[in-house]
């Protein structure tokens, strides 16, 4: 999971916290209406304007998107949803963007104009997204949740698992999992392991209680995401 701490226009965005849902209604089974629509319609046309495939949108991450922007928009607070890596199944990679608003496109707009919140949007991994939208007074309150599903089912071929991650990432290494740690982290994603990101994961290993090498094997990464 990606939590990313920018600050673009009208989207204000929040380290994990821990919060406590309240009376959350229902959620939509998928994105409906013109509000949500448009986002999925907008963050697809992003992608397709930088090359990448859309995202096939889906019910269950609809539900856990729209129930997160009804408790941001009911305590009045921006915040990542700290229980996403329980309550969305199935995953190999997940993320999300939240925001508010005047009105989803602005949300949409500050979305792309903030690296970490641009990323999610852009990213190759991700091949599904929910869409949650809840207007409050003059606000809207939007979250994006993405996944990449670790088990793809087809009719085909039935279910495929998809490779986990099992080697150690250290100094010197490079590529797409660098970067997925460096985001994760908060740094710049160069893609190479050098002595700020062994920092960074030094640091977030001693807040686990461990000691603090600085590689990333299984247990890190697990952790991690």
């Amino acid at each position: 999971m990606r939590a990313t701490r920018r600050t673009t226009g009208w989207l204000l965005s929040a380290a994990l916290l821990t919060s406590t849902f309240i009376g959350l209604s229902p959620a939509p089974a998928s994105a409906t209406g013109p509000n949500t629509s448009s986002i999925l319609s907008a963050v697809n046309s992003a992608r397709s304007a930088a090359g990448r495939r859309p995202l096939s949108l889906r019910s269950d991450l609809s539900a856990v998107a729209y129930n997160w922007s009804q408790h941001m928009a009911a305590t009045g607070t921006l915040a990542h949803n700290p229980s996403l890596t329980r309550q969305v199944s199935n995953w190999r990679w997940v993320g999300e963007n939240v925001g508010y608003g005047p009105d989803v496109q602005t949300v949409h707009v500050a979305f792309m104009n903030s690296d970490g919140h641009r990323a999610n949007i852009l990213d190759t991994d991700y091949t599904q997204v929910g869409v949650g939208v809840v207007e409050r007074g003059d606000r809207v309150w939007v979250a994006e949740v993405f996944r990449r599903p670790q088990t793809v089912t087809t009719s085909s071929t039935g279910t495929t698992t998809l490779a986990t991650f099992h080697h150690t990432l250290r100094y010197g290494s490079t590529g797409d999992a660098v970067r997925r740690v460096q985001g994760r982290l908060h740094l710049r994603q160069t893609g190479f392991y050098g002595t700020y990101t062994k920092a960074a994961v030094s640091r977030f290993q001693k807040t686990q209680g461990w000691a603090g090498r600085g590689n990333v094997g299984p247990r890190t990464w697990s952790r991690l995401f």
